[in-house]
């Protein structure tokens, strides 16, 4: 719901306060996280996480596109999508270690040491970018985005649960689309919305935004509820395992990532994008192919192949993203990506929810092991419906970023 407010507050503020700001509340949000006795308690903490997180992310994007010039933007993209995927392989093992030894709670706590020196490092190194003249804040543009953006995650999440009963997710769905539309109406004739919608007129972001690169977030999202359900219940794996099987798929997507800047030069955007997302739907639909009695270093194996199989495509996806937008299009260029990205995380989880309810029924129950595999496959198939958007592409979507030479005729 604030992921909006995040480019106005910047360019009236300056980024580097901002970061400094949004860090020191998500530890101060943390160490309330860990300090709670009840759950009305933690549940409020998380939420001021997520506030400070929201300030965070659009924020530092910001900071990334406005100092590095276009031709560098797929290795910048490259690099900086790296600690993403490093986070998750070491973020695991040490939350148990921490459990185990320390509780639950220091794992918020950890975040204040960690808070401490980021803030550290943006004093030093962070530019203080800002707008030269600010712009009102549009109260009213505010409401109705966050508005629809809480209906339309509320809805997908509800119906996710509970598919017997869609009458009132429907109820909700139907009202976000009209306090959406509202909002789109407003936010074109502002004459300072807080989402300016100027990046939308190129074909390239729409493309990746909300169109191909939207479907196919939607799997990658999927996954992430789905996974842990399947090897823990269908395969009857512990906790630990999973999470090893997890930081394999992790590491295959950062063990090929030196690469994906190489291998986007020489196919270009468009082809890279396509062979890409069909690897990637592959893999995730071969997912369902393996077996609890097969090996479990294997099933490493397996799951180190399927995480190098998305990497070119999210290299990619990120890096064209921006590639047509201006430089003056980049606060609300920003936003509008990281709404999508907030969207296509709701609906990949939700979808992957309603299949797996949908297959066990009112009775309830953790489910059996074909229910996630009929799930894990229809997610693929909803990933794979990017792959022909994608080869719509002109040939030289993005070519003065990647630097992909087109190969012309003769004479």
């Amino acid at each position: 719901m604030f992921l909006p407010i995040s480019s106005w507050v910047a360019e009236r503020l300056g980024t580097r306060r901002v970061l400094m700001a949004a860090i020191l509340g998500f530890a101060l949000a943390s160490l309330l996280c860990g300090a709670s006795t009840t759950l009305t308690g933690f549940v409020a903490a998380r939420a001021l996480q997520a506030f400070f997180s929201s300030l965070m992310v659009p924020v530092a994007n910001l900071v990334l596109l406005r100092v590095t010039p276009k031709r560098q933007l797929v290795q910048m993209m490259a690099i900086s999508t790296t600690p993403a995927l490093i986070a998750p392989v070491i973020g695991p093992p040490l939350g148990g270690f921490i459990t185990a030894g320390l509780g639950w709670q220091y794992i918020f706590f950890i975040n204040l040491p960690l808070a401490a020196i980021g803030i550290g490092l943006v004093w030093r190194m962070v530019p203080d970018l800002r707008a030269e003249t600010h712009a009102p804040f549009d109260l009213r543009g505010f409401i109705l985005v966050a508005t629809t953006l809480a209906g339309a995650v509320l809805a997908m999440e509800r119906l996710g649960a509970h598919p017997a009963a869609w009458h009132a997710p429907a109820l909700l769905a139907v009202a976000a689309g009209v306090t959406g539309a509202l909002a789109v109406r407003h936010l074109r004739r502002a004459a300072a919305p807080i989402v300016p919608l100027a990046a939308l007129r190129h074909g390239t972001f729409r493309s990746i935004a909300f169109g191909a690169g939207f479907l196919m977030r939607l799997p990658f999202m999927g996954q992430a509820l789905l996974l842990p359900l399947y090897f823990q219940v269908g395969f009857g794996l512990s906790p630990v395992a999973t999470g090893v099987l997890l930081l394999a798929q992790n590491l295959g997507d950062l063990m090929l990532k030196p690469i994906a800047g190489a291998a986007i030069t020489g196919l270009g955007f468009r082809n890279a994008l396509v062979t890409g997302t069909a690897t990637m739907v592959v893999g995730i639909a071969g997912i369902e192919l393996l077996q609890p009695a097969m090996p479990f270093w294997l099933l490493c194996f397996a799951l180190l192949v399927v995480g190098a199989a998305r990497s070119i495509a999210f290299t990619g996806m990120m890096a064209l993203t921006f590639a047509d937008v201006e430089q003056e299009e980049f606060a609300g260029a920003t936003v509008l990506n990281n709404l999508a990205n907030a969207l296509s995380a709701a609906l990949g989880v939700s979808l992957a929810s309603l299949l797996v309810n949908l297959a066990v029924g009112e009775g309830g129950g953790a489910g059996s092991l074909a229910d996630y595999r009929v799930a894990i496959l229809c997610l693929a198939a909803a990933g794979a419906m990017a792959i022909p958007l994608f080869a719509r592409l002109p040939r030289d979507a993005g070519a003065a970023v990647s630097g992909h030479r087109l190969r012309t005729e003769p004479g």
